[in-house]
């Protein structure tokens, strides 16, 4: 008699829901039904794993079982406690049988009976009936646990994590001050609402303090996060899935609301630094992903070269390099650099195109600039919307009627003139920043005409400044040929089309150009 092999799958929707005696319960199941049908388990996926309708397709344990069955042809059966353990779904369930069919496998319900688990009409019926309820269950689940969390959130109880310096108390959703963590957060964040520290040395006061025992020291942006919370000054706030504002929250604030409003503006007139790659380029390795090495453009990251220190494994010396992404190879910057400025001298630029590059220039900062201007006009639209709603929201405190809620709406309204203020500032810097931009950018295009080699690396120049000059000089980009000749698929017409004098090798690099317009 053939082997018949079989795998099967033991699910709890929950960590809660580990700690009862469920996964047993359903092992003892699956493996009493291989009995049954004379099957050999070869391997149970067990744990807790969400099995809510559309979230279906995707799910980890599902594609390891298919990619099984695929695997081994001997696999004849997938087995599952009951219908809500393997789908609660009306769409996905009958879907996901007909991928096991496929892979030669049928679908059994442990605790069903061979009736249920049949191939006829009535079988199909019992199994659509079973997914409608578990879809209907699941669904009703849901409402019950949005309900309650809105309910909680509107006591002013927060059902969720403890934020830190907090931790769980005696009542559900009321979290009381952590005895060592508390203290040291309310300090720092008062001394930075009064303006004694300023935002840098406030994280560092914290991170020195016992708040960061036992735990990892904070970096700005989570520590901006911290400071910004309005439940540190007694307000619940949730805008998921389930949205409450309330500005009475139970638990015991660590901050008044004003000061919660000054941190806030602290916050807002500090500039935000992140690592990783500089939005501005760096100016130690101007050429970072200017270049690309022709070799690889068909590759990942298509030949993309940037600047990285390296060292040679021996000595702490760093050595500046360009290194393909894709390939790895490494060039010195100084060589690259040299190749790059021999590169623009090879062409001549007529003074007479001169002033026609500074209208062309002007058109690219125009289209660059349309982005800006969609921000400046957006801003100003939520300025005047802001100042509505204030209107508003003053009458409505004016109200003798609104008497029972006039606290809570004054706070609001405090709560939008600071935005209000925080967006006239942001319109400000906008329109400043766009036309100190646009001076720039033109004093360098002008000194750019006139050596544009030795300008475009150095250090001083934007790196916007720097790919809008590359677009217009050289529109397909600037490249590299057999990892040591540096070259351009077209030249803007711009630049003459003969190269200049100064090129030894224009027999050989002429043919790499292609000049259109001449």
């Amino acid at each position: 008699m053939a082997r018949i092999l079989a795998i099967a799958n033991c699910r709890v929707s929950s960590d809660e829901q580990l700690q009862s005696n469920s996964l047993a319960r359903q092992e003892k199941s699956v493996y009493d039904a291989a009995a049954h049908l004379h099957a050999e388990i070869i391997h149970v996926w067990s744990g807790s794993v969400s099995s809510k309708a559309g979230t279906n397709v995707n799910r980890k344990d599902l594609m390891e079982m298919l990619a099984m069955c695929n695997k081994n042809k001997l696999i004849k059966y997938a087995i599952f406690d009951e219908y809500d353990r393997f789908m609660r779904s009306v769409n996905e369930g009958p879907y996901f049988e007909v991928l096991f069919q496929q892979a030669g496998a049928k679908v059994w319900y442990a605790s069903e009976s061979d009736a249920f688990n049949g191939d006829d009409a009535m079988a199909k019926f019992m199994r659509t009936m079973s997914a409608y309820k578990a879809e209907g269950s699941n669904e009703e689940r849901q409402h019950k646990s949005i309900s309650g969390q809105t309910a909680a959130l509107k006591d002013g109880r927060y059902t969720f994590h403890p934020k830190p310096g907090y931790m769980k108390g005696t009542l559900a959703g009321v979290h009381v001050l952590q005895p060592e963590r508390g203290p040291a957060l309310v300090e720092v964040l008062k001394r930075l609402a009064a303006g004694l520290v300023s935002p840098t040395n406030a994280l560092i006061e914290l991170n020195n303090s016992p708040f960061t025992k036992n735990n990892a020291l904070y970096k700005m942006d989570k520590f901006r996060k911290i400071v910004t919370d309005p439940y540190y000054a007694g307000v619940v706030v949730i805008n998921k899935q389930v949205k409450v504002y309330n500005p009475n929250g139970v638990h015991i604030p660590l901050i008044t609301i004003k000061e919660h409003y000054r941190l806030v503006e602290i916050m807002e007139n500090k500039p935000k630094y992140q690592t990783g790659p500089k939005r501005k380029g760096n100016p130690d390795f101007p050429l970072s992903n200017f270049i690309e090495d022709d070799a690889c453009l068909t590759l990942k990251d298509k030949g993309r070269l940037v600047g990285l220190g390296l060292t040679n494994g021996k000595s702490g010396k760093i050595y500046k390099k360009y290194r393909c992404r894709s390939c790895k190879y490494s060039w010195n910057m100084d060589d690259m650099h040299n190749m790059v400025t021999d590169f623009f001298e090879r062409y001549e630029m007529p003074e007479d195109t001169q002033e026609k590059i500074l209208e062309a220039l002007d058109i690219v900062w125009q289209k660059d600039s349309e982005k800006k201007i969609q921000n400046i006009a957006a801003t100003r639209r939520s300025i005047i919307e802001l100042r509505g709603i204030i209107k508003e929201q003053v009458e409505s405190a004016a109200d003798p009627t609104n008497s029972e809620i006039k606290d809570d709406i004054i706070a609001i309204i405090g709560e939008k003139r600071v935005r209000a203020t925080q967006l006239e500032a942001e319109l400000d810097r906008l329109t400043n920043e766009d036309e100190d931009d646009k001076k720039e950018f033109m004093k360098f295009a002008l000194s750019f005409i006139q050596n544009t080699g030795q300008h475009f690396l150095e250090p001083y120049v934007s790196r916007d400044n720097r790919l809008r000059c590359k677009q217009m000089l050289f529109p397909d980009g600037i490249m590299l040929r057999d990892k040591e000749k540096v070259y351009t698929p077209k030249v803007s017409v711009f630049y003459r089309g003969e190269l200049t004098k100064k090129d030894a090798e224009a027999s050989d690099s002429s043919r790499l150009v292609r000049v259109q317009g001449l």
